[in-house]
Formats: structure tokens, C-alpha cells, sequence
């Protein structure tokens, strides 16, 4: 029987669309068990699991874990910080950026635990930092010492307790619920670290957070795609189960 070059160009199609259908698949598991165990809980066996697929088919699209770490940034990640950072450029004090997108971040972890999860673990070193969360908060906290607005001797202290708390936060909102004063407490407390008056730390912190729309970009497939939410500090609602 002969083959046509019609017939070849579809079955190749038709391989490709079920190959992205597998890596959607595993992806979509992978969110979904982040955010239920917690990145550190999570293995290789949780992922294929509940993709139920086998572990070859998951070494055929990710050599590593960390592979499909980097994946699930790009696919569920990487459009909501983008979203934060760009509503925070729109900020003119540099101490009112730095707050704004940490209550963004803290925020958007408790109504998304995987995303949560990921910049959680990402952040937890240079080792593990992509360049999207490495450009956090460097520039600011440097442009808020040069207009002689934040008040630090070294550079690389200041960026750690703002990476230290942001991620405590983090975790505290995807593990233990913390009342909403919780977040605004730890914003006052960076603010005063940082040099600022205790009053204008605590108006900072307690300024209204603007609406976070976050438009399809790589990570088009992600479920939060095209959501438009109102942003409110809050108490955790994961469901993540530590083991």
C-alpha cells in the first residue's frame, strides 16, 4: 500500500499534537501535586502518578526534576510575575515598589498554592534563581538608596531580608494561615529595616493594592490565564498537606 506525503506530513501531526497533550498532561499533575504537597515534598513518582502515565514517558520529556521544575515556571509561573512586576514598574517610590510587589507575591501564593510552591523554592538561592525572580529586588532596593530613600549599608544584606522575608511569608501563608495583619506586620518591619519613619512604613503597608490582570504569555495553557481579580491581603487558603 502506498504511503502519500499527505498521509506522512498527518501522522507527524498527529504525533506532535500527542506528544504536547503529554507534556500539558504532565504539567497539569505536576501543578496540581505541587500544590497539594509542597515543592519539597514532591517527587518524580507523585508526578507520574498522578499524570498516570510511565516513568520512561516522563524521562522522555524531562531529563531531571529540576527540567520539569523549569517547565511548570514557564507554563504556570512566569505570566503572573510578569503581571506583579509590571503593575509595580508603574510605581514611582522605590519603597512603595518593593511592598506592592511583595504583597502581590504573598497574595497570589495563597489563591495558587503550586505557583506558591515555585517561587518559593526558586528563590532559594542563586542556584536555583531564573531571571524573572532575580530581578527582584535589587534594582529597587539600589535606586531607593540612591535617591536617598531607603537607608542600607550593603547592598546584598538588603536584598537578603527582603528575599528572606518575602519568602517567610510565603511559606507561613501556604502553611500555618496567618491572620491578614500578618503580612502587613512583616511589610512595617522591612520598611523600618530599611530606614524609613514608623508612620510612613505603616501607611505603606496598608496602602490599597490595585487590580493584577495576568495576560496569556508563554504559560498560555495556564489556568490562570486572563484572570482579572481583585488583589487582597488575606490569610492562606492552601490545602497543602505536609508529610
Amino acid at each position: 500500500m502506498r504511503v502519500t506525503r499527505t498521509n506522512k506530513g498527518r501522522r507527524k501531526e498527529i504525533g506532535l499534537e500527542k506528544r504536547l497533550r503529554t507534556r500539558l498532561r504532565l504539567l497539569e499533575a505536576a501543578a496540581r501535586v505541587v500544590a497539594h504537597l509542597g515543592e519539597d515534598e514532591s517527587t518524580i513518582d507523585h508526578f507520574i502518578n498522578a499524570a498516570g502515565v510511565a516513568r520512561g514517558t516522563f524521562y522522555n520529556y524531562f531529563p531531571t526534576r529540576e527540567d520539569l521544575i523549569k517547565s511548570l515556571w514557564e507554563h504556570v509561573g512566569q505570566d503572573p510575575f510578569r503581571a506583579i512586576q509590571k503593575i509595580s514598574a508603574g510605581v514611582t517610590d522605590p519603597a512603595e515598589r518593593i511592598i506592592l510587589e511583595a504583597r502581590l507575591v504573598i497574595n497570589n501564593a495563597a489563591e495558587d498554592p503550586a505557583w506558591g510552591w515555585l517561587v518559593w523554592y526558586l528563590s532559594r538561592s542563586a542556584e536555583t534563581l531564573n531571571e524573572d525572580l532575580r530581578a527582584y529586588p535589587m534594582p529597587d532596593l539600589v535606586a531607593g538608596r540612591d535617591a536617598k530613600r531607603l537607608m542600607f549599608q550593603n547592598d546584598n544584606a538588603a536584598r537578603d531580608l527582603v528575599v528572606s522575608v518575602v519568602r517567610s511569608a510565603i511559606r507561613a501563608t501556604l502553611t500555618e494561615k496567618p491572620p491578614a495583619s500578618y503580612v502587613e506586620s512583616l511589610c512595617i518591619m522591612m520598611l523600618l529595616a530599611l530606614g524609613l519613619t514608623a508612620r510612613e512604613s505603616r501607611k505603606i503597608a496598608q496602602l490599597p493594592l490595585p487590580d493584577l490582570e495576568i495576560a496569556p504569555g508563554n504559560g498560555a495553557a495556564a489556568p490562570q490565564s486572563g484572570r482579572k481579580s481583585k488583589i487582597l491581603i488575606k490569610a492562606g487558603n492552601s490545602s497543602s498537606t505536609r508529610k
